[in-house]
């Protein structure tokens, strides 16, 4: 913030009995002596205006700040190409080693808006065959009817084959971006695909929401 001050400029001479004239006009009449007390009221003025703009600028709300959620998911087999089930190690890194869908539910903070999808992990092939992924973050409405209704996706990178460690930014559909979980229930889908045997890991996924206005 730059450095509010002011700085007088009218200054007084004082006059004298019996030799000074009262007069209007000069330089030392009562319209320069009072034209520069209205210079200095209006220099005063404006100064206090910015020390009132400064006062509000500290009293204000700082702009909100995006939130992060950061997890590595439990990821269960759905059936479809569950050839092997995912496994953690100890640090919480998920993994799994042939075929397999795996999903996990996820509690999202309601009334926020979704503004990025990150998934960081790695994929190995066991030999000569090609391995791939993909990942999808999708919304359900919550009806009980029959059948279930189509999930809804926000967020998807449906094939991915780069071998070795991945950073994935996956765009979120805007139209679906905020959370309403009175409404929708929200499922992280990932899948690894490979003919025989090879390595897909899962070490962390981060979720960046912002205010929904």
């Amino acid at each position: 913030m730059a450095a509010i001050s002011y700085t007088p400029t009218f200054h007084h001479v004082a006059w004298e009995d019996r030799k000074d004239r009262v007069e209007a006009a000069g330089p030392n009449g009562f319209n320069v002596r009072f034209n520069a007390i209205a210079s200095d009221l209006g220099q005063l003025s404006a100064t206090v205006t910015d020390i009132g703009a400064a006062i509000d600028a500290t009293n204000a709300a700082p702009p909100p700040q995006p939130q992060r959620l950061s997890f590595t998911p439990t990821l269960r087999p759905t059936g479809l190409l569950a050839g092997g089930a995912w496994s953690y190690d100890r640090n919480g890194v998920a993994h799994v080693t042939l075929a397999n869908t795996g999903v996990a539910n996820l509690t999202l903070p309601d009334g926020l808006r979704l503004t990025s999808v990150r998934v960081v992990g790695d994929m190995q092939r066991g030999s000569s065959h090609s391995v791939g992924g993909a990942i999808s973050l999708a919304r359900t409405p919550i009806r009980l009817v029959v059948p279930a209704p189509a999930p809804e996706p926000l967020a998807v990178n449906d094939s991915f084959t780069s071998v070795g460690p991945f950073d994935l930014q996956i765009p979120v559909s805007a139209p679906r971006a905020l959370i309403d979980t009175s409404v929708f229930r929200y499922v992280l889908t990932a899948t690894f695909e490979t003919v025989i045997f090879g390595t897909m890991s899962i070490e962390a996924v981060h979720l960046t929401f912002a205010s929904p206005s």
